[in-house]
Formats: C-alpha cells, structure tokens, sequence
C-alpha cells in the first residue's frame, strides 16, 4: 500500500505538536486496555529475578493486535522490526522504503512493528501510537516496557504473534528500524533457494567465539547470576535473522523453559541450541551489523546494513530502488 501524503502531514504535525510541548520526565502509563481495564504498570516482584531479567514466562497482554494482517494469505515473509515507541519516523521511512508491502509483486509480504509501553511522555506517545495504528494497522504492542533490556520480550512477542496469528507464512525475519534491508535479494537469492532443510532454517549474521561482558558499566553488562557460563552459544546478530515459520513456533515453545536474558539475540542462540538446530552459514558478507557507506552495485548483493533511519535511509533507497533493474558488473 502506498503511503498518503495526507496521512504523513497528519503525522509528522502530531509528532511537532507532541514533542515539541511535552514533559520529557519518565513516568509509568495510566491508560487503559481495549477492554476498559487498567494497562499493566508494574512488573511483578520476584525476590529470585535479577533486575536485568524480565518476567518470562509471563501473561503479558497484546494492546495492539494486528491480527488482520494474515487474515485470508499466506505470506511468504513476515518482517518484524523492533521500533522504540516514540519512534514514529523511523516507523514512517520504513514503511516508505523497504517494509512497503506493495514492493514484491507476486511475492506477499508482511510488514510489523514491535513497541512496548512508553517510557517517557507515556499518555501522549501512547495516544499517538494508537492514532498511527488507526493509519497503518501494522503496529504490535505488549503490556512490557519499552527498554533496551526488554528487547528479548519484544523478539517474542513477535515470535508469539506469528505462531499464533500468522501460522501459514513461510518465512520470518526479524531486524530493526534503523536497518536498510534489500528484502528482494532475500526473497530470490537466499529463501527461494531453500530446497532441504526448510522446517529447521535459521540464518543470518553468525556470531561465534563470544560471551557475555561482566563490566558493570557496560550496556551489555550480564552478570553471572542472570548467566553463569563464560561463553555464549553461536546466534545470530539481532540486527537481522530469517528463519522458517515451523521453527518460529518451536523457539517460541522453548522460550517457555529458557532461563530469559536481556541480549535478546544471544537468547535466541540458546533456545536454537536447546532445539539442537544448526543455525545455516549464509553467503559470505551478505549481513552487515555495521555501517557501510552507500554504493548500489554494492547493496544490490546485500541483505542488511546497519545504521540507516529516517532521511538517511529514504535517501539511499530513492537511489538504490528507482535503479533495481539497473545493471552491475558482477
């Protein structure tokens, strides 16, 4: 679908009006669920739960369901990407770029976002972020805050809503919003390819040979009460996975058993190697989980790059879209 113009006017004004008069001071959300029923506002206590490992299993409530998504298709790719609830603009670029579903032909694909709670200016974002979906229709949300340590209850919710809402896609992907992603080369040069092995795929930018930092100050700080080993499974980097959507349900059936960790890629490495499914080597450097600097012949031959949002990544993609058909010398 393409995006409106009138729509996008009408964003980007409630997005000036709301940021530009608000409070920037964090407070907990006192709006209320679909049902009329007070949103949860507290995680629960747990005198045996580190502070930096939330709740799971846990009930957590589907505020935002867009369940209509895979109402009568069966898509052959869903793309989840993890958004910051406040994050309208990046939301905006990707629906303009490479989450446009109306992109890929004959090839039926799905595009959602992943939000929690807001943790700051919580009524207005919220009333903002339900005033988007109203638009869109494409965003998810849990009663769970929207923090960087709750990234792993992001990743499954959207492992949980594929499983129970969009069981006949094919494929899944999870990435992020500041991500440029060449969905077209994943479609016919990697998940068009699979011949054997669909039930157990699982691919992406393979990280080996790590293990958790046990500097306090450090943003992937873990210590050893939440993870006691000194070295990580192999998983892929959280910036962009694929996987089939079988094995979608049975990560999100072992999640249940788990012990949970806030590094929401290395979690899904461990819940990989409970199931004991080798994850799939991908074609050499064809994820990037950093920057690179644009070149289209060079995109063309690439999955994921990191660190390309709102202007920055609707610049790049006017250039790399409107020249797809474009020769490249190989």
């Amino acid at each position: 679908m393409k995006i409106s113009s009138l729509a996008m006017v009408f964003l980007t004004g409630l997005i000036c009006k709301t940021f530009f008069s608000m409070s920037f001071s964090c407070h907990l959300p006192r709006f209320k669920k679909s049902n009329g029923q007070p949103a949860q506002q507290f995680l629960p206590s747990n005198k045996t739960r580190h502070p930096l490992a939330p709740p799971y299993p846990f009930p957590y409530k589907f505020l935002m369901n867009p369940q209509e998504k895979c109402q009568s298709r069966n898509p052959f790719l869903v793309l989840l990407v993890a958004s910051q609830s406040h994050d309208v603009m990046s939301r905006l670029a990707v629906r303009e770029t490479w989450g446009n579903e109306s992109n890929y032909g004959d090839v039926d694909v799905v595009t959602v976002f992943l939000v929690g709670l807001p943790t700051v200016a919580s009524d207005k974002v919220q009333q903002l972020l339900e005033k988007e979906n109203n638009i869109y229709g494409d965003i998810m949300q849990q009663d769970f805050m929207d923090t960087y340590y709750n990234l792993t209850l992001k990743t499954l919710m959207g492992i949980e809503w594929v499983t129970k809402y969009c069981p006949t896609a094919s494929y899944v992907m999870k990435t992020d919003s500041d991500m440029f992603i060449n969905v077209n080369y994943l479609i016919h040069k990697i998940l068009l390819t699979v011949s054997s092995g669909r039930e157990n795929f699982f691919t992406g930018n393979i990280r080996n040979n790590t293990g958790p930092i046990r500097t306090n100050d450090s943003k992937w700080y873990v210590p050893k009460e939440v993870y006691p080993d000194d070295s990580y499974p192999v998983y892929c980097s959280g910036s962009g996975y694929i996987f089939s959507s079988i094995l979608a349900q049975k990560i999100y059936d072992v999640a249940q058993v788990v012990n949970i960790l806030p590094m929401e890629d290395v979690f899904i490495g461990m819940c990989l190697e409970k199931l004991n499914v080798t994850i799939t080597a991908p074609i050499k450097n064809i994820f990037y989980g950093v920057w690179k600097n644009y070149d289209r012949c060079l995109f063309n031959k690439l999955v994921t790059v990191h660190d390309y949002a709102r202007e920055k990544l609707k610049e790049v993609w006017t250039d790399f879209w409107s020249k797809k058909d474009s020769g490249c010398p190989d």
